[in-house]
């Protein structure tokens, strides 16, 4: 990291970031050529799904046929590599804003708009002084380079959520109506495990004033303010 005086960077481990990018194509060529190992017997069974890929995987001649298997897994690798490499978050902390990059896109967050900074689960968490939450990102950076980031510059860390939630239940009677209906789509979306829409759904409680987390596949949930 950098010295306390200008902004820090806290990045994934270069163990972590390099690694991606050996084994993604190691593990691509070995299965792309476990598929050519097998393709020929499996190419003889007609109720096979993708049966037409298994017949061209036996139909390549050795050695061009082997030599082929591991290049197209190497390259599939590499472009698994290159989508993890998008996917990472990196922060940087500096004393008048935080800034969250994750492959391209920033997301800039004023200093004099941030209530608190902790780490939930495998999330990286920003709220705003009434406890509505400015940010939420997936990230595996490490906890103590965070905390140590944030300190340096004198934003308040939190080693937890500082806030109570309550458990959710469908048969809650302390929510709205619209609010239950929410959340029963939001536990819908998750056990189906759509991302996507559990996403959209957080973001619309949000605008109505309630802060959802999920722990061992329940939610919980706080109104802001």
């Amino acid at each position: 990291m950098a010295a306390e005086s200008g902004p820090t960077t806290v990045v994934q481990h270069a163990f972590l970031r390099r690694g991606t990018w050996i084994i993604c194509p190691v593990v691509g060529a070995l299965l792309v050529l476990l598929l050519r190992l097998v393709s020929e017997r499996v190419a003889e069974l007609s109720w096979v799904p993708f049966h037409g890929v298994f017949e061209l995987a036996a139909s390549v001649p050795d050695p061009w046929g082997t030599v082929g298997a591991i290049a197209v897994g190497a390259i599939i690798g590499f472009g698994f590599a290159g989508l993890f490499a998008q996917e990472r978050l990196a922060v940087t902390v500096a004393p008048e804003r935080i800034t969250m990059a994750v492959g391209t896109a920033e997301h800039h967050l004023e200093r004099g708009d941030v209530g608190a900074v902790f780490i939930d689960g495998k999330d990286f968490v920003v709220l705003d002084g009434s406890g509505a939450e400015l940010a939420r990102r997936k990230s595996d950076l490490d906890r103590k380079e965070l905390r140590l980031a944030f300190t340096a510059h004198g934003y308040p860390w939190r080693d937890k959520d500082p806030h109570p939630y309550q458990l959710w239940d469908e048969d809650s009677s302390e929510l709205p109506l619209r609010i239950n209906a929410l959340l029963t789509e939001r536990a819908r979306a998750l056990r189906k495990r759509d991302r996507k829409e559990a996403a959209l759904l957080r973001s619309e409680l949000a605008e109505r004033g309630y802060v959802v987390r999920d722990a061992k596949r329940r939610q919980y949930w706080r109104s802001i303010g």
